[in-house]
């Protein structure tokens, strides 16, 4: 079996499986954030978008995280003549951000990314998600949780665990999180 959950959930999933382990999955703090994902008409924004994104240093002290250029990143996300944007916020330094109503998080990314960006056009697409205890915080010692935790899997035959809550948030991270885990599970270890 693979766990792909947050860790969080593992931890639920696992309880009755291996205690100490639920207890490690569960030690793996995470943080909230939602993202604001506008569409603009192309002529609407005045910046080159000659990059994927952008990340905002919190010594700004703006709600935004980042923004990526969604339609750059990943042609097709955008009809042609329009771009998509997608902004983050929340995050663990700003955890009350997701208690706040839907058009304030629009508003506050707009401008924001009008500031950075200068896009004063209303946007032909706005979409809200939020995303609760979703990200998780690599704290000090995250590497050392995470080896003990493997090692209590590899101690569990059959249960393998994959996802962003170990070696990477990032997409690559986790998909190849997702392809280690699944050689495990499919390659039976050689026996002597």
């Amino acid at each position: 079996m693979i766990v792909t959950a947050e860790s969080h959930a593992a931890a639920r999933l696992l309880r009755y499986v291996d205690p100490q382990l639920s207890m490690l999955l569960g030690d793996i703090s995470y943080a909230s954030s939602a993202t604001v994902s506008l569409g603009y008409r192309r002529a609407d924004v005045p910046h080159p978008l000659d990059a994927f994104g952008f990340v905002v240093p919190r010594t700004e002290g703006k709600a935004l995280l980042a923004a990526t250029f969604s339609s750059v990143k990943y042609p097709g996300r955008a009809p042609e003549g329009h771009v998509l944007i997608r902004g983050f916020l929340g995050g663990a330094l700003d955890a009350g951000m997701l208690d706040r109503d839907d058009d304030v998080l629009i508003t506050r990314a707009r401008d924001e990314l009008r500031a950075s960006l200068g896009i004063t056009a209303t946007p032909v697409l706005t979409r809200l998600s939020r995303h609760p205890v979703s990200m998780p915080q690599y704290r000090v010692g995250h590497l050392a949780r995470v080896e003990t935790i493997e090692r209590r899997v590899g101690g569990l035959p059959g249960l393998f665990l994959a996802g962003g809550a170990y070696r990477g948030v990032g997409i690559a991270d986790c998909v190849r999180s997702g392809e280690a885990a699944a050689e495990e599970a499919i390659v039976p270890p050689l026996t002597l």
